[in-house]
């Protein structure tokens, strides 16, 4: 009886196997790569090309011409990496616009569906998000310290993913990527975190440049608002929701009293008592332990 296919193994072959021109088998590639022609890419890394990390907790001074190829070699794994979405999307869009995918497909949705996997309107989101991507990647382009050899290397990553690039979308289609990343750094600003929710829900709120023209203050003032207001928006349902959750505990702690109720008035007076309570310290130690485990969790 002949085995099932391995999906997992299939895929971790396509993987480290060059990637290929649909169409044209794949001409082999040497370790380390080479420019093929200019404007394009060296080949995609895999682990096979990296050496097994080994511990050198005596090593000090400068890095010998051997460990510079070896940082030199890693870092490239790690700007391919981060660059990953976007370039895939800015290879789709060279694909639609040039009509490459002509070669071996009627149409791009065709290539997109059997080369990459993807539905028409997912890669032509993709095709929209890169431009943010790669204008950040450019932003982020720094060298390293001094005593660091030198070596050309990305000192912050972009602080954007494929999905929150995408939930931008409408106002990188209405008014370009640069507007779109201030957008981001507004919301960023104004919320001290950007979840893919957040934006979505904020984006919506703003209008389309056909139903509103609007400046790029204009529109970062606008998504600010919103922004702000979806802080408070959740600082009032957490509060709502705390309250409830007390109130609940309060009625638990009346019953194993025998008692008709407590107020939250006197409940927060007898908490602050027993919290200073140097004679009886167990709440002050019970609250110490409880908010360690919880900023453990929250890590």
């Amino acid at each position: 009886m002949s085995k099932k296919p391995n999906p997992f193994k299939a895929r971790q072959a396509r993987k480290s196997a060059d990637p290929a021109v649909p169409g044209q088998h794949a001409a082999p590639s040497q370790t380390g790569g080479s420019q093929f022609a200019q404007g394009r890419a060296e080949r995609l890394l895999t682990c096979k090309d990296l050496p097994e990390p080994v511990e050198t907790p005596t090593a000090t001074g400068d890095l010998t011409d051997e460990e510079e190829q070896i940082l030199a070699l890693c870092m490239r794994g790690i700007k391919q990496f981060e660059d990953a979405w976007w370039v895939m999307g800015k290879a789709m869009a060279n694909i639609s616009s040039r009509r490459l995918y002509r070669k071996t497909h009627a149409t791009f949705a065709e290539f997109a569906r059997e080369v990459f996997q993807k539905s028409r309107p997912i890669a032509y989101e993709e095709m929209t998000s890169y431009a943010i991507g790669e204008l950040l990647s450019a932003r982020a382009d720094k060298a390293f310290e001094e005593d660091s050899n030198g070596v050309s290397a990305r000192a912050d990553i972009p602080a954007i993913g494929k999905k929150a690039a995408g939930a931008l979308n409408p106002i990188t289609k209405d008014y370009g990527p640069e507007a779109s990343i201030a957008v981001h750094e507004t919301i960023k600003d104004a919320t001290g975190t950007v979840t893919v929710k957040t934006i979505t829900g904020i984006v919506q709120q703003l209008p389309r440049k056909k139903e509103e023209a609007l400046t790029q203050e204009e529109l970062t003032a606008r998504a600010r608002k919103a922004a702000e207001a979806s802080v408070q928006q959740n600082d009032e349902t957490d509060d709502a929701a705390l309250r409830q959750a007390v109130n609940r505990r309060a009625l638990q702690l009346a019953d194993d009293l025998k008692r008709s109720r407590i107020t939250r008035q006197e409940l927060h007076g007898m908490f602050e008592v027993a919290f200073v309570d140097a004679d009886d310290p167990r709440v002050y130690q019970a609250l110490v332990r409880w908010m360690k485990n919880r900023e453990t969790k929250t890590r």
